[in-house]
């Protein structure tokens, strides 16, 4: 499988309980903050180096068991809190599945570095932007 369609069906793994969780969220808003928390983690994997994302999808995977924790405390049982539970265990074992497997996605590009590229026009441009001289060599 070639890393971009790895990436691809790992964030199509987190997204389909985050989506859950967010369905449940009728029933207590514990659950729309959690699934905007994992969603937003979701979305920082992106642009995150290798690193970062297993911290992330680890954290995801967190926050889903706290789903699975705040659906088995909620004292009413309906089926959104059914729902939310299913949810939150799918959420952790994608957030497992996708810390084993980040090492293999694909490296993200130049416009999001710290670093400017020589000669690279774009770069200057940007750090132009940001107050720098690209041709001050200091």
């Amino acid at each position: 499988m070639t890393p971009s369609r790895l990436r691809l069906l790992a964030l199509f793994a987190l997204a389909v309980p985050i989506l859950l969780t967010a369905i449940a969220s009728g029933e207590s808003a514990a659950f729309g903050a959690l699934a905007l928390a994992s969603a937003a983690g979701g979305f920082a994997m992106l642009l995150a180096g290798p690193v970062f994302r297993i911290i992330l999808s680890v954290l995801i995977a967190l926050l889903g068991a706290c789903v699975v924790l705040v659906a088995v405390v909620t004292p009413e049982s309906s089926g959104l809190e059914a729902l939310a539970l299913v949810a939150g265990v799918l959420q952790v074992l994608a957030g497992g599945w996708v810390a084993t497997t980040v090492r293999r996605w694909p490296t993200g590009g130049s416009k999001y570095s710290r670093t400017r590229l020589d000669g690279d026009p774009a770069s200057d441009w940007d750090s132009l932007s940001a107050g720098d001289d690209p041709t001050d060599d200091r």
